[in-house]
């Protein structure tokens, strides 16, 4: 979601005192900004264009109950501020509030039909998805790739796009989009494309290419940038499957499990798991992977990605090996893992998804935040279990321990948006639960 953006103010005063703002909270000035905050709302009270400023400011600062509390404010004076009801509708999005997010949001959308710039049509097509609502959802879902700020963005080749049309006997080349996690989960309609009678092609990042290789349903994988030739009757998006197969909650999952790694790569890291961690020396003992961090370039990251002491309750459970799975770690973070617990680290030695797909066959249970490594796991059937962040997302649906898209998945999220301790008691006390079990039923 790109940051809303607006000069409609000639207020210099105005300005200097948001730039200020911005200041003290990235000092972490606290006092200062509470003050600075109250003498604005005061200072502008009835300024309507004023308080959507200053609401657009204190949320992109992730100060969202004050940015919440100054948009209701001139709501309360100009109901049909478009601008308003969008913010208000952020900030209950990300403090997980989806519900109460969907009458703002629609408002928004209503007043505001046309916007590009802050993508509103889509903002309100996640909070449907996030309710479940996958009708309207996935209809409005497809404005995404209308945005010039987007299509100029995204590869499109030059034969035509698939609009619904009949696929008994086409060839139909299914198009990435977006990150590693999101083609991940949208390969699986690759099959469902496949029983509708097309010969299926994929374009994939390349660290994927290997493991949809694997895929039923699937006669050749491609790696971006390298397009295929090839007559193709029809090409699309992976996310624009759904609104053409009218996809609703109960039809999932679809296809499960829908990826695996090579015999080769699962042989080469059960002998070297066992190896590190042989079964024979603690017959009680399982082996948990863990992911803390997601990519760096992804909005909202600050959030998702977890400190790695927060994680220290879970590594000082007895009976459990313990497994970093995460591929771009730092040597330092690495340092800080071997040197204050009993972890290995494999994710210097991962290459591809190939490999990690492998390690995770080898394993018990894997613990990871809201990263590609979850949506593999899930999409191979292997137990895994997603800790979530305050904030809404439209993928796992809202109020829901379980994931109708992976069976095997299990959903911990956080009750207020920024505060992992509560879940991290949360899955400790799952773990210790999970380790009275009978060793065998982890075993692979």
């Amino acid at each position: 979601m790109q940051k809303i953006s607006t000069t409609n103010t000639s207020d210099a005063s105005l300005q200097n005192e948001l730039g200020r703002v911005t200041t003290l909270v990235k000092t972490g000035h606290e006092a200062e900004v509470e003050d600075a905050v109250k003498q604005l709302g005061n200072r502008y009270g009835n300024d309507v264009e004023a308080l959507t400023l200053l609401s657009s400011a204190l949320n992109q600062n992730d100060r969202y109950a004050d940015g919440f509390r100054l948009a209701k404010q001139g709501l309360s004076i100009d109901p049909g501020n478009h601008f308003l009801h969008y913010n208000a509708a952020r900030v209950l999005w990300m403090c997980g509030l989806p519900r109460e997010c969907l009458p703002y949001a629609m408002e928004a959308a209503r007043l505001w039909p046309d916007n590009a710039g802050t993508c509103v049509q889509y903002f309100l097509s996640c909070v449907q998805l996030a309710l479940g609502d996958f009708k309207e959802g996935w209809k409005r879902h497809k404005i995404f790739y209308t945005y010039p700020s987007i299509s100029s963005q995204l590869f499109r080749p030059d034969f035509p796009e698939w609009n619904g049309e009949p696929l008994v006997g086409c060839e139909f080349l299914y198009v990435l989009h977006q990150g590693y996690g999101d083609q991940i989960q949208f390969l699986r309609f690759a099959k469902w494309l496949h029983q509708q009678g097309a010969t299926v092609d994929v374009l994939v990042d390349p660290p994927l290419a290997g493991i949809a290789a694997g895929m039923a349903g699937v006669r050749t994988v491609y790696s971006y940038p390298a397009v295929p030739g090839g007559s193709y009757a029809y090409w699309s998006y992976m996310m624009k499957i759904p609104a053409y197969m009218e996809l609703e909650v109960s039809m999932l999952p679809l296809a499960m499990p829908y990826l695996t790694t090579t015999h080769e790569r699962r042989e080469h890291w059960r002998a070297y798991v066992e190896s590190t961690a042989p079964r024979q020396e603690n017959a009680k003992s399982r082996r948990v992977g863990f992911v803390w961090k997601g990519s760096p370039n992804t909005a909202n990251d600050r959030f998702r990605s977890i400190r790695l002491h927060a994680l220290g309750p879970l590594f000082e459970l007895p009976s459990i090996t313990w497994f970093s799975v995460q591929k771009d770690d730092t040597e330092a973070e690495r340092k800080s893992l071997t040197d204050n617990f009993d972890v290995h680290t494999l994710g210097p030695m991962i290459e591809d998804f190939t490999d990690t797909l492998a390690i995770l066959e080898t394993l018990d249970l894997v613990i990871t935040v809201d990263s590609s490594v979850a949506h593999l796991a899930g999409a191979a059937g292997l137990p895994v279990w997603v800790l979530l962040p305050g904030y809404s997302e439209w993928r796992w649906l809202a109020d829901r321990t379980d994931s109708p898209w992976y069976p095997s998945m299990r959903l911990f999220r956080q009750r207020q948006l920024g505060q992992w301790d509560p879940v991290t008691e949360e899955v400790r006390d799952a773990l210790r639960e999970w380790l009275d079990e009978p060793v065998d039923s982890h075993w692979r």
